[in-house]
């Protein structure tokens, strides 16, 4: 093959984002509705850029501080190498190398705060 003609793949380099992950929580309400928002709902992590997730909480009321949570992916599975997370480990890691990307299969994940627990989802993108 003549170099002149070949042609290269295009080298493409990882972002290594950080895809943030903010759970709202709010004492003012009954116990079963105190954790009133995880935004986004539904995240999708990028497995080409080695992306990872930043789960954190802050409250509604700003004067008090943030509260501990578990994240646990237990029920269908989990997109990373660790299943459970929490306010110490915050950090998902990168994308399973077994995993494929679809953006079409949602984890449901279960969020918890004292005795409140919401289950968003998330996905992993190419």
């Amino acid at each position: 093959m003549n170099k002149s003609t070949a042609t290269r793949a295009e080298k493409v380099e990882p972002t290594g984002q950080t895809v943030e992950i903010e759970i709202t929580y709010d004492r003012s309400k009954p116990a079963p509705e105190r954790i009133v928002q995880v935004k986004p709902a539904t995240f999708m992590v990028s497995k080409w850029n080695c992306e990872q997730v930043h789960w954190y909480s802050r409250n509604k009321d700003a004067s008090l501080p943030a509260p501990a949570f578990t994240v646990d992916f237990g029920k269908n599975g989990s997109p990373f190498y660790e299943i459970q997370f929490d306010h110490e480990h915050p950090f998902s890691g990168h994308v399973r190398r077994s995993v494929l990307p679809d953006e079409r299969k949602i984890y449901e994940y279960t969020v918890r705060i004292e005795d409140t627990s919401l289950d968003p989802g998330g996905g992993v993108k190419a």
